[in-house]
């Protein structure tokens, strides 16, 4: 099951991907949250209703439709971890850390899943290349975020 947050007609809402299809939970299941930390926070009972709704929807809005939004809007913190696999810490150039290295960012920096800047190299981009960044051979690389300052 694929939960999403998306705009449709103005609103934004939570909803489930079926296919090439939204299911609107707002209309198909109106008792659960509208926002996905509250519908998160739930629990199972709410994760329920949500499949219950997904399978026996009747009304359905084509996913070409709607914007995808970031699935949880705002979070209240964003933790990272750097450094967390070889080929970044050969790109890097540094040292294989002894212990993982943990640093945060700030809860602007989530974005909508369409949303792609394009930047020199891979290298600028704040968010590491195995969860955003694709790079090419001239070292352009598509990522979500550009690094304002590094």
């Amino acid at each position: 099951m694929k939960l999403v947050t998306f705009t449709h007609a103005g609103s934004t809402r939570i909803g489930i991907v079926a296919g090439d299809q939204v299911v609107d939970l707002a209309v198909a299941a109106p008792s659960l949250p509208r926002e996905m930390c509250a519908f998160v926070s739930a629990g199972e009972e709410a994760l329920a209703s949500a499949r219950k709704a997904a399978t026996q929807a009747t009304s359905r809005i084509a996913l070409a439709d709607v914007r995808l939004e970031a699935p949880i809007l705002r979070p209240s913190k964003f933790l990272a971890i750097g450094l967390n696999y070889a080929d970044h810490v050969a790109e890097s150039g540094m040292d294989t850390p002894p212990f993982p290295v943990f640093f945060n960012k700030q809860s602007t920096c989530v974005t909508v899943p369409t949303i792609r800047s394009t930047c020199r190299a891979s290298r600028l981009c704040s968010t590491t290349k195995a969860s955003s960044v694709s790079s090419s051979e001239s070292g352009a690389g598509t990522c979500r975020a550009i690094a304002l300052t590094r």
